[in-house]
């Protein structure tokens, strides 16, 4: 582990592997699921979610400041996309609350 994290790109990289794969699950799996009227799968989506969005929120701040000491040209690259993951998932955490609390015609 130490060797990990003394690596500043490998520690952004996975960062973005990790967020990527847990948001894509997120937003697009579980809409195949939508239409089961199964107790089980709201239950688990219910879960999944309460599980999966405090880590969609640290997760890529992680990688983005670990992403400042990457050197190289890459450093620009990295923080460009951790500033545009972070910047998706908040709107979508932002419209999710907005929908969820405050439009009445919200599912």
């Amino acid at each position: 582990m130490k060797r990990f994290f003394k690596q500043p790109l490998k520690v952004s990289f996975w960062s973005l592997i990790f967020t990527f794969v847990v948001l894509s699950v997120l937003l697009i799996d579980l809409e195949f699921f939508s239409n089961t009227d199964s107790d089980f799968v709201y239950t688990a989506s219910k879960v999944y979610i309460a599980i999966a969005l405090p880590v969609l929120i640290v997760n890529p701040l992680f990688g983005l400041v670990y992403s400042f000491f990457v050197e190289g040209y890459r450093k620009i690259i990295f923080i460009l996309l951790h500033f545009a993951s972070v910047g998706t998932i908040s709107i979508y955490a932002f419209l999710a609350f907005m929908f969820r609390y405050f439009v009445p015609f919200a599912p």
